[in-house]
């Protein structure tokens, strides 16, 4: 009787940095090295181990890149890497664990996990990061359990204990390498939704509890967002208009009105517009209106409005 048996130690998500796929055992020439004891794997459980994993890299992908939560996006992305890790066990398939096809399952799921954000190339780089990573903490985790039973890294099975174990060496990594980053996604990102006249923009918007902007006409608050950011709710002409002086462009384009604005730095006026919807976090927002900021941000992309 032919069987077939695999074994993974793991690398999760875009890279498996070890892979072994074990020979046929065929009951002949015992004792040859094609005749070695065999590991079982079970396909669900390869699923779910591969689902959580997957999922808190790209949790962790987000917290770097200062993004939102989007658990549901995260789950599908997770699951579309569990899937495929899955169907490379499956006779037949085995090309799927090429380095081109990990590389292609990396884009697949930063698609499903960011692929609504602007600065996707950004998030792509950053999930390959952390999952080499957390690659080399598992390996590292692995070799340490290996060297305390007096095995080696092959013989060992990846359990929770090592997942946990990695997970504690790649975060501190992350502390430490991405001191900035992790600082910046510990303020919160709200994703909002601005809609005027038909067009439509999404925004990262910096919650801010000292920004005590308000129209003073209706007595709403004014959320500011670079021009750029804007720019995709006016026509060409009028978005241009966003860059120069605000008198200027309060003058030109309908609808928009001047307010007033302090800072540190000074004082001055600011475009300001009332949106037709605006939604914050899911949820719509009749209190706010859009002001347009005087400069760039300078968040490195972090966010591009302030709320």
């Amino acid at each position: 009787m032919v069987t077939f048996s695999t074994t993974s130690g793991g690398f999760f998500a875009a890279f498996k940095f070890y892979h072994n796929r074990l020979p046929i055992s065929t009951g002949f020439a015992p004792g040859r090295d094609y005749n070695r004891p065999m590991k079982t794997l079970y396909l669900d459980e390869q699923f779910l181990l591969e689902l959580v994993v997957d999922y808190f890299l790209l949790l962790g992908t987000a917290k770097i890149c200062a993004l939102p939560y989007r658990r549901l996006r995260f789950l599908a992305g997770a699951a579309v890497g569990a899937v495929w890790s899955g169907a490379s066990f499956l006779p037949g398939l085995a090309w799927l664990d090429a380095p081109v096809m990990r590389l292609a399952l990396a884009v697949c799921m930063t698609l499903a996990a960011f692929g609504d954000q602007r600065h996707l190339l950004r998030c792509f780089g950053a999930f390959l990061a952390v999952s080499a990573l957390f690659g080399g903490a598992v390996y590292a985790a692995c070799l340490l359990r290996a060297s305390r039973a007096g095995g080696s890294w092959p013989g060992l099975r990846l359990d929770m204990r090592v997942l946990v174990l990695a997970f504690a060496i790649c975060w501190a990594a992350v502390s430490l390498l991405f001191r900035a980053g992790v600082k910046n996604a510990s303020r919160r990102i709200r994703d909002v939704t601005v809609e005027r006249a038909g067009r439509t923009v999404r925004l990262r918007a910096l919650e801010d509890t000292g920004n005590s902007l308000v129209d003073p006409i209706s007595g709403c608050a004014a959320f500011v967002a670079e021009p750029a950011a804007l720019g995709g709710l006016f026509t060409g002409p009028e978005a241009e208009l966003l860059r120069g002086p605000p008198a200027e462009a309060a003058l030109r384009i309908p609808g928009t009105r001047l307010i007033p604005y302090a800072g540190v730095g000074g004082g001055g006026l600011l475009l300001a517009f009332r949106p037709d919807r605006v939604i914050v976090d899911g949820r719509e927002r009749r209190d706010l209106i859009a002001a347009v900021a005087a400069a760039p941000m300078g968040a490195g992309g972090a966010y591009d409005a302030v709320i």
